[in-house]
This record gives C-alpha cells, structure tokens and sequence, in this order.
C-alpha cells in the first residue's frame, strides 16, 4: 500500500539518499558524499512529501516558499520502478494541497515537461510556473 506523508519526521535520511543516488538527482552532493547538505535543504525547507510502498521509500519532493507569495518545488525524485504509475503525480498533489494561493515555479528535469503540463504547469518564458490566476507570463 503506498501512502504520502508530509513532514522531515517521515524521512529516513539513508534511504532519501538511496532514492537520490538512484534516480540521479542532487548528484553533486550524492558524488562528493555531502549528505549533510541533502539533509540541511530539506530541513530548511517549506514542505517535503515523502512516499511509502510499505517499508520502502519510494518518492520524495519538497518545497521551499515563504508561504505567502511564491513557491518553488524542487527534487520531485521516484525510484525507475514506480514511474509512470501515479507516485509522481500523487507526491505532487500531496505537495500542492492548500498551496493554491500563490504561484509556485518550478524547473523541470528534461524529459519530464509534459509531466508538469498535465498537472497544471504551463510554461513560464524561463521557467515552468503555476499561478492561482491568469498572467502573462505563461504560455498555453
């Protein structure tokens, strides 16, 4: 059964780690074995949702926001084997809840555009954004 849960005590760091190592996210710091540094970002951030298939952590994503005009979603990480079967989109929504007040922006890892488009995302003209209104800094 495969259960989302919000919050830095729903982290066992060693298995972040593994799940990071795997998918090739934050490989600068995986590479150089500075963990503590993966650990300090996410302490240091807004939200992290964190996805469990029983005992084993298989997704994880976070954001960093001062939670009353922008947020930026950053590590959405699921090990190979989950893919393409709604983990991602389920940490995102976790993610996303009660957040529908302020913009959120996000980089995507190539690849992986049409993804955030069929959540919502739509393309920023640097970046891919969300906003809670019509701007015109996004195109269709």
């Amino acid at each position: 059964m495969i259960s989302y849960k919000v919050g830095l005590e729903n982290i066992q760091w060693d298995k972040l780690f593994d799940l990071y190592k795997r998918v090739g996210l934050l490989k600068r710091f995986i590479e150089n074995n500075e963990y503590h540094k993966i650990q300090s970002a996410f302490k240091n951030s807004y939200k992290v949702v964190i996805a469990w298939d029983d005992e084993k952590l298989i997704g994880a994503c976070r954001m960093i926001s001062d939670g009353i005009c922008y947020g930026s979603v950053f590590d959405v990480g699921v090990l190979p084997e989950y893919q393409k079967k709604g983990v991602g989109k389920n940490l995102m929504n976790t993610l996303l809840e009660g957040e529908d007040y302020i913009p959120i922006h996000l980089t995507a890892t190539f690849g992986n555009e049409d993804f955030y488009k069929k959540i919502g995302f739509k393309r920023h003209k640097t970046a891919y954004s969300k906003y809670p209104w019509e701007t015109i800094y996004t195109e269709e």
